[in-house]
């Protein structure tokens, strides 16, 4: 409860930029860390995503606190939606880790081939860029993050400017936790981000708008860069004439309003064949 205390008053200040003139020595330092290959094996990958689970379990309450100043966003859906959610994302990969990196036989060879006994080898990507999005600050920023440390790649995480709490708790828990020389947080908004797609990267993984990511697409294709975009979509809920009425009106309920309604996930849109009456 000290440490948690400790934790949240050393990041109640105002959220600080990055400057845009560091931001390409940033990105130079990330890449040149891949380079060394320090991230490739897998006793590193397991200690960062360790360090990682703890940094997040020591600053809960930090968390918690900054989600209800920028999302107003309750106690339980925090643990459920954010703390939770990337604790338990850790734990899985680490407990599979190990086996996913292992060769794997190819399947389909031509019998000319079968000779060479060729294999499927798993090997890091590279430096990848994160942008985080500001309705899940927490679990689509840090998630993105766990599958590029089990990956074997270095990383920069971009947080959202519309959840400033958030970003300011991220950046204590990475800088404090994990090896500062392959992961590091960049603080901003259009002219950081701008900065950022003006360097190389060997993947981008962004959450947001379409409009946004159209943006990063473009400038992503000009060095044919491969991105990860999870945007909005459409969400239809079919009700039936023989469903339970009352447990359906909570089910929809709950999840339109679920994080204020802030879901990429949230229902659009109902289609009922409903012949029966809520008493």
């Amino acid at each position: 409860m000290t440490q948690d205390l400790a934790s949240m008053a050393s990041i109640a200040s105002e959220l600080k930029y990055t400057p845009v003139d560091t931001i390409p020595a940033i990105a130079s330092r990330i890449r040149n860390a891949f380079n060394t290959h320090k991230t490739k094996h897998i006793g590193f990958r397991l200690l960062q995503l360790r360090k990682l689970y703890w940094g997040i379990k020591d600053n809960e309450a930090a968390i918690v606190q900054a989600c209800k100043q920028d999302l107003g966003k309750g106690v339980f859906e925090t643990y459920l939606s954010e703390i939770d959610w990337c604790t338990n994302d850790i734990v899985f990969v680490t407990q599979n880790l190990e086996k996913w990196m292992r060769d794997e036989k190819a399947p389909d060879i031509p019998l000319a081939n079968k000779l060479l006994n060729p294999r499927i080898r798993k090997d890091p990507l590279g430096a990848i860029l994160i942008i985080g999005t500001y309705n899940f600050p927490v679990n689509l920023s840090l998630t993105p993050l766990v599958g590029a440390i089990a990956a074997g790649c270095t990383a920069i995480l971009k947080p959202s400017e519309s959840a400033p709490m958030v970003a300011k708790v991220l950046q204590h828990i990475i800088e404090t936790s994990i090896d500062a020389s392959c992961y590091t947080v960049v603080q901003g908004a259009i002219s950081e981000t701008t900065a950022l797609l003006e360097e190389k990267w060997d993947k981008i993984f962004y959450t947001g708008s379409a409009n946004v990511a159209k943006i990063i697409a473009k400038k992503a294709a000009e060095t044919l860069t491969p991105m990860t975009l999870e945007l909005g979509g459409r969400n239809p809920a079919i009700v039936t004439k023989n469903a339970n009425v009352r447990l359906a009106a909570k089910r929809l309920l709950w999840g339109k309003i679920m994080n204020a309604g802030y879901d990429v996930n949230v229902l659009t849109r109902k289609c009922c064949n409903i012949r029966a009456y809520l008493l």
